[in-house]
């Protein structure tokens, strides 16, 4: 997170930090020495248990404005995992401290106390407490789903067309090769490495907090040969075999449909044949053991291994240690928010 999101929400926690573990227990403590010293009455007892005007402001803005800021943060880093730790994180140790440091004076109170209203406000959780306790299990069981089995993916461009369009909403199977610590990556156990043909999710070498999703073309070992002139993909030498379909135009673009075939995966790719092509020198590496070259089916209008080096100074390969998973189910098409969800493209991916 970046900027004014994390001062933000910084700020907030912090408020609400101090209310809660600071100024509330004060007045919880003043509250139980009140009716041990046995000179408090109720009407003295029940303000230092009630929220006031500015702290009823304070908790009935800051849960909304916390979700829009990470919401925010999620669209601008796309780095969901780190929120949602970070997330799992605080609610945990939000409710163990309010376990030891609050609970305790609150069931001293509550057995001090001989009036009902008053029993009631001292067993009442802090508001902050109670979206704590309410959040923690089920942001530990996202964290766990998300990090170890399944994590949901939207399509966010058209570079995996015509396989994949915008607004497909897909299943990533993460422990397809393996599982792995999220955030630190570190290899847990290894059930295989990706293959070329796979449709993968990953961390590219130039943008380190956002995912791509593309198809892997080459693996450890492989040549891979690309001319930007003729736009021919040649791997270990030979051309991957294909198959022209149709042409049309689309939006003044002439689009050649081929189907391709690569070990053993059959899919269809777009090449557009009346655009201009990069002055770029005929590609021609090896591709190390332990990384992958990944290419879009949208084959001139991906963002991809054949760019990243030329571009952005950075390894055209994807290290193991970057993929996030296998993408195997599409399973719900919304392509926008004023649209109706379809399912009609539902289905395994190849």
């Amino acid at each position: 997170m970046f900027g004014w999101i994390a001062w933000a929400l910084a700020l907030l926690v912090v408020v609400w930090l101090v209310d809660t573990f600071w100024l509330d227990r004060r007045r919880l403590k003043a509250a139980a020495e009140g009716l041990n010293q046995g000179d408090a009455k109720v009407e003295q007892i029940t303000p230092l248990l009630t929220y006031s005007a500015g702290r009823k402001l304070l908790y009935t803005v800051g849960a909304p404005l916390i979700v829009l800021l990470i919401y925010t943060a999620i669209r601008e880093n796309k780095d969901l995992a780190l929120l949602l730790i970070l997330g799992t994180l605080f609610a945990g140790l939000v409710a163990l401290a309010d376990r030891f440091l609050l609970r305790p004076i609150r069931l001293q109170i509550a057995e001090a106390a001989h009036d009902e209203s008053v029993q009631e406000k001292a067993l009442t959780d802090n508001s902050m407490v109670e979206y704590a306790k309410s959040f923690f299990p089920v942001l530990a069981l996202v964290v766990v789903l998300r990090s170890f089995l399944f994590e949901p993916y939207q399509i966010p461009s058209g570079s995996m067309r015509p396989n994949l369009v915008v607004g497909d909403f897909l299943i990533v199977n993460k422990f397809s090769y393996g599982f792995r610590l999220p955030i630190l990556k570190t290899q847990l156990t290894d059930f295989g490495a990706p293959e070329a043909g796979d449709i993968i999710v990953f961390t590219p070498p130039h943008q380190t907090y956002q995912n791509y999703i593309k198809r892997v073309i080459a693996t450890g070992g492989d040549r891979v040969q690309y001319d930007y002139r003729t736009k021919e993909l040649r791997i270990n030498g030979e051309p991957i075999p294909r198959t022209l379909i149709d042409t049309y135009v689309e939006n003044g673009r002439r689009i050649a449909r081929f189907e391709e075939t690569l070990n053993g995966q059959t899919y269809e790719v777009y090449q557009i044949t009346n655009m201009s092509v990069p002055n770029l020198l005929p590609l021609d590496v090896i591709v190390p053991e332990g990384h992958y070259f990944m290419v879009g089916d949208n084959r001139d209008d991906s963002l991809d291994s054949r760019f990243w080096q030329q571009q952005y100074g950075t390894s055209p390969f994807v290290e193991r240690r970057e993929i996030q998973g296998k993408a195997v189910l599409r399973w719900m098409y919304w392509p926008s928010l004023l649209s109706l969800p379809s399912f009609s493209r539902a289905g395994l991916l190849h």
